[in-house]
This record gives structure tokens, sequence and C-alpha cells, in this order.
């Protein structure tokens, strides 16, 4: 079941406070309609009674689709908690989630992302059968490759699964301050299905490289460079 709250929101342009329904799980297995509203960047989104703004209100929400077996937590990333704070939060709630589990019992496979759109990405991704940590392989590959056009500390690299085809995939560039779409990045399809053979007879270097629950070239490219590697 889809889980949801009020909540009393302060318009950020007017202050005018009004109380809200604001989705903190969603299932689309019982709630198809809000699959369709969080794929339009409509879920959890206000319109302010006072100004008419309409403003969209990031908060931690599970995206749950037991069809597919997916479960993923999106945590919006924040001056008040960066990615390590996240990272240890959700450990911790792994830890419990599991420690609450029945014995016989495997805790689900919970993975993360730090944005709306990566979260979007990632469901089109796994719908089509794609391996994430393989796209994000391919991923890294061109942010080290093109470091004057995707440059991880200032842009986002998504794949568009819609506009890719079965003879290359279609990246597209986010500029992270201000959240526009830019210049986009073809890829190779057959250097993917190269990596998905490496992969399928040997995974653990795919695994060591991102072994969860962040799976992100980005991430690992910025993580790094904090690391002086």
């Amino acid at each position: 079941m889809s889980i949801s709250q009020t909540v009393n929101i302060t318009c950020p342009s007017c202050g005018t406070k009004q109380d809200v329904r604001l989705y903190d799980a969603i299932n689309v297995k019982t709630d198809p309609e809000l699959k369709d509203a969080l794929m339009q960047n409509m879920l959890n989104r206000i319109q302010c009674s006072g100004c008419d703004l309409n403003f969209r209100v990031d908060k931690p929400l599970m995206y749950n689709d037991p069809k597919l077996g997916l479960l993923i937590h999106w945590v919006p990333e924040t001056e008040e908690m960066g990615r390590e704070e996240i990272l240890d939060e959700f450990e911790e709630s792994l830890e419990r989630m599991n420690a609450q589990m029945p014995a016989d019992q495997k805790a689900p496979r919970v993975r993360l992302v730090l944005s709306r759109v990566e979260l979007v990405e990632l469901i089109f991704m796994l719908e089509k059968g794609l391996n994430q940590r393989v796209v994000e392989y391919v991923k890294y590959s061109i942010f080290t490759r093109n470091p004057e056009k995707a440059d991880p500390k200032t842009h986002r690299l998504l794949l568009n699964v819609e506009d890719s085809t079965d003879e290359e995939f279609c990246f597209v560039l986010q500029d992270v301050a201000s959240q526009e779409l830019g210049q986009i990045l073809r890829y190779g399809r057959g250097a993917y299905d190269s990596m998905m053979e490496l992969y399928e007879e040997n995974s653990a270097e795919f695994t060591e490289m991102f072994p969860g629950p962040l799976i992100s070239a980005r991430e690992l490219l910025l993580e790094d460079e904090a690391l002086g590697q």
C-alpha cells in the first residue's frame, strides 16, 4: 500500500501556510496513478493557496513495484544532509529492517538514489531489463573520457532510455545547479553488450566498483576526488 501524511507547508514565495497531503511511499501495483504522477513530476507537488505558486516538496520517498520486485529509496541530498549522512542513516535503517525479519526470510534489496531524476532514470532502466552497474560503468567511462564536457562536480549524466535505440544509448547532461538538461552524448550499444558479457562471466569487478546501495558513477568520481585519488 502507499503511505501518505498531512503536513503543514510554508510557501517559499509568500509564506502562506497550508495543510497538504504528501507521500512517503508509493506502491505502483495498488496505486498506478501515483507512478504516473511521479513520472510527470506531479507527485508531492503543491499549489499555494495564497499566491498560486506551484512547487514540489522533495522528501524521502520509497518506490515499490512488487511486480518487478523493485524497492528504491529516494533520499534528497541537501545542505543539511549530505551524501555521507544519508548513507549512514540508510545503513542503520537497513540494519533495523534486517533485525526485524524472520530468521527464514531475507530482507528485500533496497536501492538508493539522491535525486528525483535519478529515481525516474533507474525505474526506466530496470523496467527495460538493463543492468544498473554496467550502465554506471559506461557512465564512468564517459565521465573520464570527456572531462571538459562531463564534469561530475557540475553535471549529472542521465540515461535517456526512451530515446535510446538498439544501436546506441542516449545520455543527457544535467546541470546540477540549474537542473537544466543540456548536451546529448551517444554511446554504442555494442560496447554495453560486450561489458554485459564480462559481467556475466565475472561480476565481482563491477560489484567491487559499485558495491551499493548507492550505485553511481558520479558519486564514485566525487568520492575519489575528495580522497585525492
